[in-house]
């Protein structure tokens, strides 16, 4: 993927800074610390998600991908914070609008975990990770490819751009699941492009399941070393450039 272009220093400078984030380390900018006042952050990005987006899978949560990345928009991007409403657990329809009736067997929108509470924090931008869980409960990829568009009207009516990941890899043992969790994928990056994060290139071995020097150990969440590439991938999407870009 691109590098993001824009305010960001040179590329050198970031994979420093991405190498201390992962590690947990206090980098320094030049000429300032990375205690950034959170009070000068007037932008803010809410992700929508699951399990991954709500930390889990590192042994130390601040070292999942959304610790990583608020620490990296402190850093670089300091009138930009992130805030997570992810929840683990969560499928598609949990994060639908407050008041969408769900066909018989699924479950109703999760109120706070939303897109009606995110869209209510005034973001500047949604992000939404949704792995696996769809496909583990079996909810066909139309249903999920239509629940992705109802998020998206919503944050359209709201005026609030949306950046999708895409599935990730995991350990089922159904072939069927195995083939949605592709399927979904690739009309992720199809229909949401430009604004889509891959979370499946290099993650994923045939036919669709997670490498093993990155799971975390149960076959469905990344460890440390997987997250530190998820920041690198949310990253490179360049959201705050794209926002400071646009009226």
């Amino acid at each position: 993927m691109r590098a993001p272009r824009g305010r960001e220093p040179c590329r050198s400078s970031t994979i420093v800074v991405l190498a201390c984030f992962a590690l947990g380390l206090a980098c320094k900018e030049r000429g300032g610390t990375s205690n950034v006042d959170s009070r000068r952050a007037t932008q803010l990005i809410v992700v929508l998600g699951s399990s991954t987006a709500a930390g889990v899978g590192p042994s130390d949560p601040d070292r999942a991908w959304v610790p990583l990345y608020a620490r990296y928009l402190a850093e670089q991007f300091p009138d930009f914070r992130v805030q997570s409403l992810a929840a683990g657990g969560q499928t598609t329809y949990h994060i639908l609008p407050t008041g969408f009736t769900p066909p018989p067997g699924r479950p109703a929108p999760a109120v706070g975990h939303n897109v009606t509470a995110a869209l209510a924090l005034a973001p500047r931008a949604l992000v939404v990770n949704m792995p696996s869980n769809d496909a583990a409960e079996r909810y066909s990829p139309a249903e999920q490819l239509a629940n992705f568009d109802r998020v998206r009207a919503a944050a359209d009516a709201a005026h609030v751009p949306l950046w999708v990941t895409t599935t990730q890899p995991r350990n089922f043992g159904d072939a069927a699941q195995l083939a949605a969790q592709v399927e979904v994928r690739d009309a992720i990056l199809r229909r949401f492009a430009p604004r889509t994060v891959d979370f499946w290139t290099t993650f994923a071995t045939p036919p669709g399941k997670l490498a093993s020097r990155f799971d975390a150990g149960d076959g469905t969440h990344l460890n440390a070393t997987g997250h530190a590439l998820l920041l690198e991938r949310v990253v490179a999407a360049g959201i705050p450039q794209a926002l400071s870009a646009s009226p």
